[in-house]
């Protein structure tokens, strides 16, 4: 399955959420399934310009795009495993291929829209910069 058809399987999950609470539910559900990344929380991880912290380490080897993310809100914890979802393994042409539409289909009510544009659209910039 391509990062294409990941996002629409994410993109219908969120639209039958129609509710910023059961939402809020899911989002929490999924950041509560990975682990706090202690050792990510440094600066020179930190992805600037987000009322919430958020810290992401990314690199490419021969199976493709890879990250680790963190952050201190588990709503954006929640959106950092589905960006992970999208994106492991895959080659930087695909990530550059498939910008995410997904936070759009989140409420504004559960992740304010100025971290969906400062930080989760950060976030895929790191990924997309790796050649």
């Amino acid at each position: 399955m391509g990062v294409a058809e990941r996002e629409k399987k994410y993109r219908e999950e969120l639209a039958v959420l129609e509710d910023p609470a059961s939402q809020c539910e899911y989002l929490m559900f999924l950041g509560m399934q990975g682990q706090e990344k202690e050792t990510l929380r440094k600066d020179i991880h930190r992805i600037e310009g987000c009322k919430t912290a958020i810290w992401m380490r990314v690199w490419r080897d021969l199976h493709g795009v890879h990250f680790q993310g963190d952050s201190d809100s588990l709503l954006v914890r929640g959106v950092l495993a589905i960006l992970e979802d999208l994106y492991e393994g895959e080659s930087p042409e695909a990530v550059r291929a498939h910008p995410p539409k997904f936070p759009g289909d989140i409420s504004d009510e559960v992740i304010y829209p100025e971290i969906k544009k400062n930080g989760i659209l950060k976030c895929y910039q790191r990924l997309a910069a790796l050649e």
